[in-house]
């Protein structure tokens, strides 16, 4: 008893002799923030190895951008009626320019797809949601974007101090200079817009040329988008999702606990709302877009796994539907 308490306490110790190590000047508005900041150094340090000169460098350029606050209060995801966000997104621009840039990059995506067996319009419509097929990748700097979240964001701080963490790593490990990496206000980088945590664990060096270059290398931006999606339980062949008709007695009561939101329904409720007969054990959801103007679809397990690259019900039903048209088109 007495050897763990002696040994607690020489924890403790060491641990806040190595914080105390840290010592202040940060300047500004960073160091009101002076705890948060000296706490990130020594994670950086202890459990990712990071120079510590080399992450009081990058958090010390950190320039607060508060106007990123306000864009993420105001996303499409949160104002946009279903209606509204698709007419959005599926314009007749974006699924032309999909079409062309499906047939001029054909060989590179079946390539990929041959790995992985994810179909090449999917990969696709993930580049015409996220940058207009590369027009658009962000112009804010990461590190600014995820220092002003990872500190001052009201509700997900916790979610963008791992990101900012993580981006750090990867610019220490990889080489990467944090000062040049722009993306969107959230912090997400290249073509496939990934968030550094991901760019770090499912990003892949398709075209092996010895670095991962989500900006300029097709083959291993494909690669790492169907890569996440493997990884989060993708099932090739499968659909994403299917239309049906709910009788309209039942139409209040799928709606009951509102919308924009993906419900899981048994295949019991399922023949009860709808007739429907088709019905295997796999896990069935209602996606429901619009309850006054009650639109809604069927959804497996594709679309929950496309919900993993962003957890909004509108952007996995986008998507789904741009992959289509893009499909229709070729």
């Amino acid at each position: 008893m007495k050897r763990s308490i002696f040994n607690i306490i020489f924890f403790l110790s060491i641990f806040f002799i190595a914080l105390k190590s840290f010592a202040s000047d940060f300047s500004g508005e960073l160091s009101q923030y002076d705890e948060q900041l000296r706490k990130i150094e020594m994670e950086l340090l202890t459990k990712y190895k990071v120079d510590k000169d080399f992450s009081r460098k990058a958090l010390k350029s950190i320039r607060f951008q508060n106007k990123i606050l306000d864009i993420m209060s105001n996303a499409p995801e949160r104002k946009d009626t279903w209606s509204q966000y698709k007419k959005r997104y599926l314009t007749k621009d974006r699924i032309n320019n999909g079409i062309l840039y499906y047939k001029n990059n054909i060989g590179l995506l079946k390539k990929v797809e041959s790995v992985y067996g994810v179909p090449p319009e999917i990969l696709v419509a993930f580049l015409g949601v996220e940058t207009n097929y590369g027009s658009y990748t962000g112009k804010i700097k990461v590190i600014d974007s995820l220092g002003t979240l990872a500190l001052k964001h009201p509700s997900r701080n916790k979610f963008f101090r791992e990101q900012l963490i993580n981006l750090i790593v990867l610019s220490f490990r990889n080489n990467l200079d944090y000062l040049q990496l722009k993306g969107s206000y959230a912090g997400a980088m290249g073509l496939p817009q990934f968030m550094p945590d991901n760019y770090r664990k499912l990003a892949i060096d398709f075209d092996q040329d010895g670095k991962i270059d989500l900006w300029g290398s097709k083959l291993d931006i494909y690669a790492s988008i169907s890569n996440f999606l493997n990884k989060k339980g993708w099932r090739k062949g499968e659909k994403i999702y299917l239309s049906i008709k709910v009788e309209k007695n039942y139409i209040q009561e799928i709606f009951k606990n509102g919308d924009v939101k993906t419900v899981p329904i048994s295949n019991k409720k399922l023949k009860i709302y709808s007739g429907y007969k088709n019905l295997d054990q796999q896990q069935r959801y209602l996606i429901l877009l619009n309850k006054r103007e009650a639109q809604y679809k069927m959804g497996f397990k594709n679309f929950k796994v496309i919900m993993r690259y962003n957890p909004s019900t509108f952007y996995a039903m986008v998507v789904a539907l741009l992959s289509e048209e893009i499909k229709k088109g070729i």
